[in-house]
């Protein structure tokens, strides 16, 4: 019993009150959690957090990237940003390509449809679009024309001029394909379709917006050239691109794919920056008379055809003596300059028609619809001289049993 007496006592001293609450009395200790390893923007984040959170704040610790596509990080991290876009073909006095290939063209009446193209930003459209009335500028256009005949210009150079200076002045494109352009003036738009100029002939709307647009990225894709240092796809080779790629739909949808040697009343010379300006008019010279010489063959050939009961044989071999304007797209770096070429005259030269720099960003728009105009243009002067050209040869079909 004595030894039943003594675990009881051990038992109740072991926990009983009095023992637990001289247990409770002792410092309570949390065994401590295993710390994170912070990461170097794990730090960058906690740094924020302290800081204010106002919005001038935000914006300063924004941290902008342009993704490359295969140059390292920081490769792409010294590239400039496009709103400062490298000048490349301008030199310390100022002078640019567009003044080395004016003085290069031996014009000596040099005129340019482009010189008077400004841009305001949208707040100030319509009070600029009041100071600047259609008829009136029409009028100023009418004067300069008889100016450009004077000096021995063609009549079909001085409507392209005169087109390529209006734009802005009037519409060119169909009321319909005002959703597809949001971006453009509602001017520009007409419900006329005889007045609309920039349409498609035969084929669908589609393809002729579809045209359009990709020219209107023409210029964002000359100055990324630039920007990313390619030596393949250059700023000029991107302009040449473009521009045979939008007379490929233009001739399509005119019908004149088949035309007779594939003729054309254009031709493109594209070389780098660093090509003097004299030989990119000695070479646009050289183009522009092949090109004149084989319009003699086709008239000639055409005058040798049997003439149809319908058609006068005499008036088409007149008509044929008067060989068409010619005209020349020069391209270098994000310049380009169409020029006009008179094959009928004594000595046939280049005319400067106008000049465009792809490399300024707000005229993008601008620039492209001169394009657009230009390859119209001949596009519609092509339809006209149609019938003045020889049948085309018809491609002999191999039998494929043989």
């Amino acid at each position: 019993m004595v030894f039943l007496r003594d675990v009881s006592d051990r038992f109740w001293s072991y926990v009983s009150p009095r023992k637990t609450q001289q247990r409770r009395e002792k410092p309570f200790k949390v065994p401590a959690l295993p710390q994170p390893v912070k990461t170097p923007h794990a730090i960058k984040k906690e740094e924020r957090r302290t800081e204010s959170m106002s919005p001038t704040t935000r914006v300063k610790s924004w941290h902008v990237k342009t993704p490359g596509s295969s140059a390292s990080t920081d490769e792409a991290d010294r590239l400039p940003s496009p709103t400062s876009l490298e000048r490349p073909y301008t030199d310390f006095e100022g002078d640019t390509l567009i003044d080395d290939m004016v003085e290069a063209i031996d014009d000596q009446e040099a005129f340019d449809a482009n010189e008077e193209t400004f841009v305001v930003d949208e707040a100030k459209y319509m009070d600029e679009q009041k100071a600047y009335d259609a008829d009136t500028e029409r009028q100023r256009r009418d004067k300069q024309g008889r100016e450009l005949r004077a000096v021995g210009w063609t009549e079909d150079a001085v409507f392209l001029f005169q087109k390529l200076g209006m734009r802005g002045f009037e519409p060119l494109m169909p009321k319909e394909w005002m959703n597809d352009f949001i971006m453009l003036p509602t001017n520009l738009f007409t419900p006329n379709m005889d007045k609309a100029f920039i349409k498609p002939t035969f084929g669908r709307d589609y393809h002729a917006q579809k045209a359009l647009k990709e020219l209107f990225e023409l210029g964002g894709r000359a100055r990324d050239a630039i920007l990313q240092k390619v030596e393949i796809r250059t700023a000029e080779d991107h302009l040449r691109r473009a521009v045979r790629k939008y007379n490929k739909w233009a001739v399509k949808d005119g019908g004149l794919e088949n035309i007779w040697h594939s003729l054309s009343l254009f031709d493109i010379v594209s070389l780098s920056k660093d090509t003097s300006p004299a030989i990119l008019q000695e070479k646009m010279l050289h183009k522009l008379a092949k090109l004149a010489a084989l319009w003699r063959d086709a008239f000639r050939a055409r005058s040798t055809q049997p003439a149809s009961e319908s058609e006068d044989l005499e008036t088409n071999c007149r008509d044929s003596q008067d060989l068409p304007t010619l005209y020349g797209i020069i391209a270098s770096h994000t310049i380009m300059a169409i020029v006009s070429y008179d094959a009928m005259a004594a000595n046939p030269s280049l005319r400067t028609v106008a000049i465009f720099d792809f490399g300024q960003e707000d005229y993008d728009v601008w620039n492209s619809l001169a394009i657009a105009i230009m390859v119209i243009h001949c596009r519609n002067r092509m339809r006209e001289l149609q019938e003045f050209l020889p049948e085309p040869e018809a491609k002999a079909e191999s039998d494929p049993d043989v």
